[in-house]
């Protein structure tokens, strides 16, 4: 049994074309990007719960990166970077006091 690696800037590993697995690889980060810019906006600050951006970017974008380089799956990866980036947003924003 081989161990293959999925690279999402170059694409090796997913299918290509329109629609297909590479161009929804690129497409899940912009959506963690702008689920924790709403979290950030709609939590943190009209709700008052310390909620860290960068560290949500950090923990979101690392738990997506990761997952989909050794799985090869943008749901998982995509399902991976919503968690990452909830968890370390709200532990990173309460050790930061909301920072």
């Amino acid at each position: 049994m081989m161990f293959h690696t999925c690279n999402i800037m170059t694409c090796h590993g997913f299918t290509t074309g329109i629609l297909a697995g590479c161009s929804f690889a690129w497409i899940a980060p912009v959506m963690i990007f702008f689920l924790v810019a709403f979290a950030r906006k709609y939590i943190g600050e009209e709700g008052g719960i310390p909620f860290s951006f960068i560290g949500a970017i950090i923990g979101g974008m690392g738990a997506y990166l990761l997952i989909i380089t050794f799985t090869c799956s943008y749901k998982f990866a995509l399902i991976a970077g919503i968690i990452g980036a909830g968890l370390a947003g709200f532990f990173i924003g309460n050790m930061t006091e909301g920072g």
